[in-house]
């Protein structure tokens, strides 16, 4: 989403005025001697010059750069990385993505419509972000008290489960008029609570197709919270756009993803031995059991899926907050999971990339560097096919043509 970074020229004499004073109203930014890695999944370029000017990419060459551009050194230049699964609630959480490298996120979830009102403050140029697509709620069979507060209206699903298509379709009606960007639905209960089983279904396949259809005829997608093989399966047929985590989807389930483009967020890093919350509670410790249990399906899926040619995006679940137990999460630990499970570090780049765009369904604008694109880039000093451990310290960040992180040169 391109937001403004300098006034508008407001009137033609304006305009005329600027012109007679020799101000241009573009603004511009060169990046001097970048290896680019574009997004695409070709292999990185010899030393290009990127040029910059309100908030795109102008134009990729050889040619030198004019005084004043800034000299990568040969460092490698990346679209910004876009986490597909995130549940980012405040401002500071969503400057602490963009300063990792994240420019654009889907936050799927979101208690008490705090995503919504971060994504509008950042919309709105008012707190630094990355873009928001927000889901504005989880569309669940319990659906909790946070969604219930903010949606008062279905006050009677706050100590009764919400069954049966229509009323899906008349909470996700809600939803949508509410300003959601996404619909998120549970197919499968969470696995992030010892009370519940994530491989028990949740919303059935005609309530999935209920939501599916609701959002649809309004333009958007579903992404669906799914372990179990029922669930995934259920949640496939139903037509969603997405499977996030997916940790027990079966041989037939990931054929039907393929058949279907069905996109498969796995979040394996949130779910590694790394998103334990490793404590000493009785219920700390059945998670962490849960987690070693859950993994290597999780991971043996994704190999088959990555074999199978599914379209892979990253995504952390995490907050990026300050001290909660999936904080810690980056993209950089997603990619990392995803070259153990059989992806090349440039397939895993291009999953947090190009994949993830077309998921979101921005690829038009974002998600790859190219002349036209939105210039949403992150540099990195070493080469990251060889080391992945370079993507965790962005040396520039670049949102939107604007400088949020700059440690060139240090």
């Amino acid at each position: 989403m391109t937001r403004p970074v300098f006034p508008i020229v407001r009137n033609a004499c304006a305009l005329i005025l600027c012109m007679m004073a020799g101000v241009s109203s573009a603004t511009d930014l060169w990046l001097a001697n970048a290896r680019i890695i574009d997004g695409t999944g070709t292999a990185p370029t010899g030393l290009r010059t990127v040029h910059l000017r309100d908030g795109k990419v102008l134009a990729i060459g050889k040619d030198a750069a004019p005084a004043g551009a800034i000299d990568l050194r040969g460092s490698y230049l990346l679209p910004g990385f876009i986490d597909a699964h995130t549940h980012i609630e405040d401002p500071a959480s969503a400057e602490r993505a963009l300063r990792s490298g994240v420019t654009t996120t889907r936050v799927l979830g979101d208690a008490y419509l705090k995503g919504l009102a971060t994504r509008d403050l950042v919309r709105q140029g008012n707190t630094p972000g990355p873009e928001m697509l927000v889901s504005a709620g989880h569309v669940r069979p319990v659906l909790g008290e946070a969604f219930v507060l903010s949606f008062p209206q279905f006050g009677r699903y706050l100590h009764a489960p919400l069954t049966g298509a229509e009323p899906v379709a008349e909470v996700v009606r809600a939803v949508i008029a509410r300003g959601a960007d996404v619909i998120k639905v549970g197919a499968s209960e969470r696995a992030g609570l010892a009370s519940t089983d994530p491989r028990k279904p949740e919303l059935s396949f005609e309530e999935l197709s209920a939501a599916v259809n609701e959002a649809g005829a309004k333009g958007l997608y579903v992404a669906a919270h799914a372990h179990g093989a029922g669930g995934v399966n259920a949640a496939v047929r139903a037509g969603v756009r997405s499977i996030e985590h997916g940790t027990y989807a079966d041989a037939a389930t990931l054929q039907l993803m393929l058949e279907k483009g069905t996109f498969w967020v796995p979040t394996l890093a949130v779910m590694s031995p790394l998103g334990d919350p490793r404590g000493d509670h009785a219920e700390d410790i059945a998670l962490q059991l849960r987690t070693y249990h859950m993994m290597k399906p999780l991971r043996e899926g994704v190999r088959r899926a990555h074999a199978l040619g599914i379209p892979v995006a990253t995504g952390t679940d995490g907050t990026y907050g300050d001290g909660d137990a999936t904080a810690r999460i980056r993209i950089a630990h997603e990619i990392e999971e995803l070259v153990k499970c059989g992806l090349t570090p440039l397939e895993a780049i291009t999953a947090a990339t190009a994949n993830a765009a077309r998921l979101l369904g921005v690829d038009a604008r974002t998600g790859t560097v190219a002349p036209g694109k939105e210039a949403d880039l992150l540099v990195v000093d070493r080469n990251p096919l060889e080391d992945t451990t370079t993507l965790f310290e962005p040396m520039l960040v670049v949102n939107n043509g604007e400088i949020i992180l700059n440690r060139v040169g240090l």
